[in-house]
């Protein structure tokens, strides 16, 4: 379960809950929910990224962390 935190094993877990009493509670799918679950998990922490760095593109101050390891001259 590398690199998921508490927030999303949470998400998973009720997303994997939700599909298998959707499929009527079936025996023997729980690895097929959670990996479904799983899956949509990881496009929504996809999706979130990719829209997190087109808001932060035109801001000239989103880079300020790279822009302080830099030499300052005259200061």
């Amino acid at each position: 379960m590398s690199g998921w935190d508490q927030d999303d094993e949470r998400a998973i877990r009720e997303r994997a809950y939700f599909i298998w009493t959707h499929e009527g509670c079936p025996d023997g799918r729980a690895n097929d929910h959670w990996s479904l679950a799983s899956a949509e998990q990881r496009e929504r922490l996809n999706e979130l990224m990719y829209e997190e760095e087109k808001e932060l593109a035109d801001r000239p101050d989103a880079n300020v962390p790279a822009l302080l390891t830099q030499d300052v001259h005259g200061g």
